[in-house]
């Protein structure tokens, strides 16, 4: 994939559940604290992280910058003047390399769902390959960031450790991921009144979610790495 198309047409239960949506929520008013995974070999310390190679967690997440940014640089190239501008965020720097990791872990689980619930919306349109692969990368870092703090390699934003991967709506990624956002900068409203309804309105809501990503890491991973 080198080029997007643009898309100047519209073709049609316990308390481990709500831990990574209260990391999400938490995270924007104060620093992460450990919930119900404290029992984890990560208790002792907020500065801690198993590595199992030398310069293996470095080199993860240097990779994670890097992909999310070129995410950016995909879905703006590919929408052009369609596309929407960066949001304002607030509270992702992060105080400690645990708390760094929790919030990691919970943006690339919600990216999966957001991309899988929005696969069915690009169906019949040049989109959806380009918007599978990106999900298929948010994959990859989540579960790298699952075995990392200890948790099912495969374990959702909801907490479930499930075989078959979990669809988010739009409204749900919107209240997980809209605490870190202060304005719009004059772009559009994430879900517009009718909802996503054609390419632009879906490419522009994951544009909004892959900078929310990137501008984490690019804050982040040069402080802990």
């Amino acid at each position: 994939m080198d080029s997007c198309p643009r898309p100047d047409s519209a073709p049609r239960n316990d308390a481990r559940r709500s831990f990574l949506k209260t990391v999400l929520t938490t995270a924007a008013a104060a620093p992460v604290v450990l919930g119900a995974t404290s029992t984890s070999l990560f208790a002792q310390s907020p500065d801690y992280l198993p590595t199992l190679y030398r310069g293996w967690n470095v080199r993860n997440f240097q990779d994670i910058l890097s992909d999310e940014n070129a995410h950016v640089e995909y879905l703006l190239n590919g929408l052009g003047t369609a596309a929407r501008p960066k949001p304002t965020f607030k509270n992702l720097l992060q105080s400690h390399v645990l708390d760094f990791a929790m919030v990691s872990r919970a943006l690339e689980n919600t990216g999966v769902g957001a991309y899988l619930g929005a696969l069915p919306l690009l169906a019949g349109t040049p989109y959806l390959s380009p918007a599978g692969s990106i999900a298929l990368i948010e994959a990859r870092h989540a579960g790298y960031l699952n075995t990392l703090l200890n948790l099912p390699i495969t374990q959702n934003v909801k907490d479930q450790k499930e075989a078959f991967d979990l669809a988010l709506t739009p409204e749900e990624v919107v209240a997980l991921a809209g605490p870190f956002v202060v304005d719009l900068n004059g772009g559009p409203p994430l879900i517009p009144a009718g909802g996503l309804q054609n390419p632009i309105d879906v490419l522009n809501f994951a544009l909004a979610l892959e900078f929310l990503e990137a501008e984490f890491y690019n804050l982040n991973v040069p402080k802990f790495t």
